[in-house]
């Protein structure tokens, strides 16, 4: 068969982008509950496994920031984490059988910042599929079909058009505008 959009590549992207400082994958943030590991918020991933050997860890150093860069270093942790977002975010895209590379990464990445479901609305209404947020064949096919710099392009001036209306609701947000 014909070579399809590869998670781990994706994944690779969504790390670059988002979790390059070892010393940061673990924090906490100001008027939160709980902490955050690579993204996965624990209020909202209560049940996720690993929060005990994360809550262990950073009772051992006793600072976030150290215990942050060993567990950075986890295999075991960093597998499962990569697990989370395959089944969270790529499984619901059908990422596995959508054949541009590019258009899964946007649709991913994107969908990592603001919810999947969202990030397929977004996509849906690019492609003239029913934006209902759910990934289905009808969507797969319109995505499969649809020209890939069209998309990029079109997915870009969304995400643009997003970010710049976050920042207005909320001036404090530029200085994570990139």
């Amino acid at each position: 068969g014909r070579e399809m959009a590869n998670f781990k590549r994706s994944y690779e992207i969504l790390k670059r982008l988002e979790f390059s400082d070892e010393s940061n994958a673990l924090h906490k943030n100001e008027n939160e509950n709980g902490l955050t590991w690579m993204g996965i918020y624990e209020a909202k991933n209560p049940t996720w496994a690993n929060w005990g050997e994360i809550k262990r860890t950073a009772r051992a150093f006793g600072d976030l920031k150290s215990a942050s860069v060993a567990l950075f270093k986890d295999p075991i942790l960093q597998a499962d984490t990569a697990k989370f977002y395959k089944m969270k975010y790529w499984d619901k895209m059908l990422g596995d059988e959508i054949i541009s590379q590019k258009i899964a990464d946007e649709i991913f990445i994107f969908g990592v910042n603001v919810g999947i479901a969202r990030a397929i609305k977004e996509a849906q209404k690019i492609v003239g599929a029913n934006s209902d947020g759910v990934f289905g064949e009808q969507t797969l096919r319109a995505i499969n079909s649809y020209d890939e710099s069209k998309f990029d392009k079109e997915f870009d001036e969304i995400e643009i058009r997003y970010y710049e209306e976050l920042i207005k609701a909320n001036p404090s947000f530029r200085v994570y505008a990139r």
